[in-house]
């Protein structure tokens, strides 16, 4: 037996009645703080510390990535030639027996 139920309901409505919480306000208070910040450096933003404190990696785990990002592009970038990977074409050492 299959049984479909349609509830017609607006996010708020919904939102009502599952019991969570009206986080409109704080959300709008917290886009208002965060235009501010951005009006106020004249158009010249600097997203890293910004990134900082929106992430829970803090500047030590910020740091480190950064240090792996960079040794990998250091890796991609350089001129070393990449080893050739080992065969195992058992057919070539079988033919010489």
């Amino acid at each position: 037996m299959k049984v479909s139920i349609e509830v017609d309901l607006t996010p708020t409505e919904a939102r009502e009645l599952l019991g969570m919480p009206n986080l409109t306000s704080i959300q709008e208070a917290f886009v208002g703080i965060a235009k501010d910040k951005i009006e106020k450096t004249d158009n010249m933003v600097d997203v890293e510390p910004m990134l900082r404190t929106w992430t829970g990696l803090g500047g030590a785990a910020t740091e480190a990535f950064g240090a792996l990002v960079g040794a990998a592009l250091k890796v991609a970038t350089s001129d070393i030639p990449a080893k050739p990977a080992p065969t195992t074409d058992k057919g070539a050492s079988d033919a010489g027996s």
